[in-house]
């Protein structure tokens, strides 16, 4: 596999271990300027086929977290988000859509602590046109709560966004611009709601909610399952199961959803498991776990027909980046290792996959966050040389 690793910043991020992990507020880091400008994780993207450019959601603490990647030129452009954001508007999570007329609707999410819960007014819903470069704030579907992810029904003009710290589910109606609660998903215990809802062939939303054992102190043997919710009736199912567990410790807690086009959600886990759940029967089976490590956030299904994914995140023993990618048959049910994303040039390799694209054919992008070392990486890699 080629891989080649691009940078917005190029900063190394010192004293995480010593100064920061398990210590760190907001403000602290707000305040150093390498953490501020340079703590910087690509959370969420999309390919823009008209303009061959992957458009970028980031987290980023001084809010500039929407940008472009050229693909032909390998240069990334801001799109001047700090134009309109407040000081709390520092992630675009996993809330990057392109809707039917080629504008993207994003939705911010949350870094500051409960201390702020009164200044900080709530996730922002906004539209961003290409051709004017411009913003709207279509609304702050819930107050004090921010926006973890969305995701829309282009066909009945719905955008649903799933919020942190109180996991409540909302709908926000494109045509009438109005947005209502429509569940609360978690428990107290864990975050339990899915990173990205997926909508199946019938217009329903799945996801997954956090069983609640209010009368012990443990969880029990299936503390993550999953939920639909049919627009139609405007009613949720609720099953008493998520996805398949790799092991002992295992919650289910879910990475990445994908629905492919023979209409299986295909699920990545924390835990790196990978399994599929069938929306017309609720079936789940396990496609077993492609890489030895924990994380697998990032699913996609290529124009070769196969379902391509990134995990395994960690360090190696010389301190560098250590993420996967491989390929699922579904002919076979056979996953192929392809091998690290590492960039040979720079000696160095991603910590962890948050999300993965295909661009041009056969090319993928990864979108790395969390690395406490220096500022993350968009990775692009091509797989078979």
């Amino acid at each position: 596999m080629r891989v080649k690793a691009f940078a917005i910043r190029e900063q190394q991020l010192d004293g995480w271990d010593r100064r920061v992990a398990g210590r760190w507020s907001i403000e602290d880091l707000r305040a150093d300027e390498s953490f501020r400008d340079g703590w910087l994780s690509f959370d969420c993207l999309a390919w823009d086929g008209d303009s061959r450019k992957v458009y970028i959601g980031l987290t980023l603490i001084n809010t500039d977290i929407f940008w472009t990647f050229d693909t032909a030129s390998e240069t990334f452009t801001s799109l001047d988000f700090p134009s309109v954001s407040d000081r709390y508007d520092a992630k675009l999570h996993r809330s990057l859509e392109r809707d039917t007329d080629g504008s993207y609707l994003i939705a911010t999410a949350l870094l500051h602590d409960m201390d702020q819960q009164f200044a900080a007014s709530g996730g922002k819903l906004l539209r961003y046109r290409t051709d004017t470069g411009s913003y709207e704030l279509l609304g702050i579907p819930i107050e004090s709560q921010y926006i973890q992810s969305i995701v829309v029904d282009r066909q009945r003009r719905l955008v649903y966004g799933f919020t942190y710290p109180a996991e409540y589910m909302f709908v926000h109606d494109l045509e009438t611009g109005l947005a209502r609660k429509l569940a609360y998903l978690g428990n107290g215990r864990m975050i339990c709601q899915t990173h990205n809802a997926v909508i199946d062939n019938r217009g329903r939303v799945w996801g997954t909610w956090g069983e609640n054992r209010a009368y012990e102190y443990s969880i029990g043997e299936a503390p993550i399952r999953y939920f639909f919710y049919d627009p139609e009736t405007d009613l949720f199912t609720w099953f008493a199961y998520g996805p398949t567990t790799t092991g002992r410790g295992d919650t289910g807690a879910v990475d990445h959803m994908l629905l492919s086009a023979d209409g299986l959600i295909y699920v990545g886990t924390v835990a790196g498991g990978l399994s599929t759940v069938d929306p017309a029967t609720g079936n789940v089976v396990s496609l077993g776990k492609p890489f030895s490590g924990s994380r697998l956030a990032g699913l996609v299904e290529a124009r070769d027909g196969h379902i391509y994914g990134a995990g395994n995140s960690g360090l190696d023993s010389a301190g560098r980046g250590a993420a996967r990618m491989f390929r699922h048959d579904r002919s076979t049910g056979r996953n192929e290792d392809l091998g690290r994303i590492f960039d040979e040039s720079r000696d160095d390799g991603a910590v962890k996959v948050h999300m993965l694209i295909e661009g041009e054919d056969g090319v993928f992008y990864a979108g790395e966050n969390d690395n406490s070392y220096r500022s993350s990486y968009l990775w692009r890699c091509r797989p078979g040389g």
